[in-house]
């Protein structure tokens, strides 16, 4: 279903062919209803199970039998060490990744609908309207701002390179959804993109809280986790991200130069340029994650090879 008109302009392209001579362009200027619930919610949510966490382990040395390791905790500290902040970030974070991974997964690959309903034109990859897409922008936009945030309290992550990528990913979800850009785009970049971050939430745990050997939580991060997370990193976040990245601006030169962008997005044509300008740095921090990827694979497969 295409959005309520709020304020702007729709279009129906009737000079192409085929499925763009009867799609109609849809402009809505702001952010839906649905879109502030889905935030607010969503804001709400994560903050709840990554306090609730917190509290109910507060005085546990452990946490589901296992003990954080030694290099996240002050050894001079004579209070004991469970590092529950760690543990309740990975859940909370979890729930956030595995729903946008699971969106865009079903627009990508299962029902196509980012192929088969928006047209495969530049207009319809940058204009068209995908309503999951809007959902998924939301959600992105809910779970960086809160991940800004709560790594400001959490040592291990409030690097700049992290805080950046934050505030560059939640630029990027709230003007997709303030000004209706890139549902196709969307899909890719903010949904099944965060497929490799499910695994990689199993890993962090194991990082953070090493599991026991030969139990169930050691085979599931050292046989499914970490190579899953290896392989959909490389696939997604470096094959197919650069030569969508070229798409993009591909489609960007090509509605800029006709006069499209100025007659679908009347007066923020600017956004375009904006998301450009973010995406080769956020391209770039795939490519750096893509190097301590491949780091720590190497003392994986050493270790391995001098047993």
């Amino acid at each position: 279903m295409a959005p309520k008109t709020l304020s702007g302009v729709s279009h129906s392209v009737s000079s192409s062919k085929g499925k763009e001579a009867s799609y109609e362009y849809y402009y809505r200027h702001g952010v839906s209803r649905r879109s502030y619930i889905i935030i607010a919610f969503g804001w709400v949510l994560l903050t709840v199970v990554y306090f609730s966490i917190l509290y109910f382990f507060r005085e546990s040395e452990t946490i589901l039998g296992l003990k954080p390791a030694a290099e996240f905790c002050e050894l001079s500290s004579d209070t004991p060490c469970n590092r529950t902040d760690l543990f309740a970030f990975q859940v909370a974070a979890g729930i956030g990744l595995t729903i946008s991974a699971i969106i865009g997964l079903y627009s990508w690959h299962i029902s196509r609908r980012a192929h088969t309903i928006l047209p495969s034109t530049p207009q319809g990859r940058l204009f068209g309207y995908l309503p999951e897409a809007e959902d998924l922008a939301a959600i992105s936009f809910c779970f960086q701002t809160w991940d800004f945030f709560i790594s400001l309290i959490i040592p291990e992550h409030a690097t700049y390179l992290m805080l950046g990528h934050h505030i560059m990913a939640a630029t990027v979800s709230f003007c997709s959804i303030q000004y209706q850009y890139l549902h196709y785009y969307g899909i890719f970049f903010l949904g099944i993109t965060e497929v490799s971050s499910i695994f990689l939430v199993y890993v962090h745990l194991a990082k953070y809280f090493p599991p026991v050997p030969d139990t169930l939580f050691d085979k599931w991060v050292a046989i499914v986790c970490g190579p899953m997370f290896f392989l959909s990193f490389l696939y997604y976040r470096v094959f197919v991200w650069w030569p969508e990245s070229w798409r993009l601006f591909r489609d960007v030169k090509a509605v800029v130069s006709s006069g499209q962008a100025q007659k679908f997005r009347p007066g923020s044509t600017w956004v375009l340029y904006l998301f450009l300008a973010l995406n080769l740095p956020l391209g770039l921090i795939q490519l750096y994650w893509t190097t301590i990827i491949f780091e720590e694979a190497h003392k994986v497969v050493s270790s391995v090879l001098t047993m």
